[in-house]
């Protein structure tokens, strides 16, 4: 039994003093911190991995090329801003035009994508033509709105109220409530996209009467009478417009002596509350357009910062509501 313990006792210290020397060896080579580095830089590329777009900002040539329609052109712009967390960014310098040619400009691949109402069924019809595929991605709600001058005893109209003054039906305030007074029903030019919105989501394929008209005197051309007339804000008039852009363009809290008056439509105020829980009759929405097949790697970036957390909250800072 001793000769066994005499054998074994030195190989058990060899090995320990093996074991000593390699641990030494080690730490003076900083491979074991090495080895603690390289499993800190694994949980770093997990986590990176498991993050969202939430934290991504992106370079101005980073970007997409991009388009918005008018009435759409502040929620880009403040999404713009966002993403690439710029103040300085001017509408002047992203180049917008409008919805028609925004989306031609989609047609002809000269630019990525578009936020609009949706596209018209002749840009579908000439989508459909070409062969391109369009993915139309919902992502903020609107309210389409119409407003009379304050003065007005009229509050609230019902949807059929309206398509029956539009038809030229209802003529006079006095028909609904209202003073006996000739109802000047404003509209906006065929190509306006408030046009198109007022013919899909109101008229739903109503005849309308004919717009009032300005008079317009040029020194070559003369006296030119076939100029749609603009909302003035007259007193017995009335007009129409997204809520957003008529919140832009008007004092809709009576504070002024200008300010308009939005009207209720069946009885339901036009408010963010009403718009973001649906209640509210007319809700429309806007779009991300863009072609389906688009390779676009800074296009995927900025779609997938757009639906994320991010964008989201993006949108609702616009003062517009999340789809």
């Amino acid at each position: 039994m001793r000769r066994r313990f005499a054998v074994i006792m030195p190989i058990i210290i060899m090995v320990i003093v093996a074991i000593a020397c390699i641990v030494t060896y080690l730490i003076a080579t900083n491979q074991i911190k090495l080895i603690s580095l390289k499993s800190a830089n694994l949980n770093m590329v997990q986590n990176t991995t498991n993050s969202n777009s939430d934290d991504i900002v992106l370079a101005k040539n980073e970007l997409p090329r991009l388009d918005a329609s008018v009435v759409a052109q502040p929620l880009m712009t403040s999404i713009i801003k966002n993403f690439t967390c710029s103040d300085d960014i001017q509408n002047s310098i992203l180049n917008y035009t409008d919805t028609n040619i925004a989306m031609q400009k989609l047609l002809n691949d000269e630019i990525d994508a578009v936020i609009a109402p949706y596209p018209s069924d002749e840009i579908l019809s000439l989508a459909d033509a070409r062969n391109l595929e369009l993915e139309i991605i919902p992502i903020a709600k609107e309210a389409f709105v119409f407003y009379v001058n304050k003065s007005n005893p009229i509050d609230s109209i019902k949807v059929s109220d309206i398509q029956k003054i539009y038809i030229g039906e209802i003529k006079n305030w006095s028909q609904i409530g209202g003073e006996n007074a000739e109802i000047i029903a404003f509209q906006r030019p065929n190509s306006s996209i408030n046009q198109m919105e007022m013919n899909r989501t109101v008229m739903k394929g109503l005849q309308m009467i004919s717009a009032p008209k300005d008079v317009f005197h040029d020194s070559v051309y003369g006296e030119i009478t076939d100029l749609i007339a603009n909302y003035n804000n007259q007193e017995n008039g009335i007009g129409y417009s997204y809520y957003t852009e008529a919140s832009l363009l008007y004092d809709c809290n009576n504070n002024v002596e200008e300010s308009v008056k939005l009207l209720k439509i069946n009885d339901i105020e036009a408010s963010l509350e009403n718009i973001e829980n649906g209640t509210y009759p007319l809700i429309t929405k806007f779009y991300l357009i863009k072609n389906k097949n688009s390779e676009s790697e800074h296009l995927q970036i900025f779609m997938d910062s757009l639906l994320s957390e991010r964008g989201k909250n993006a949108i609702k800072e616009a003062g517009y509501i999340n789809e």
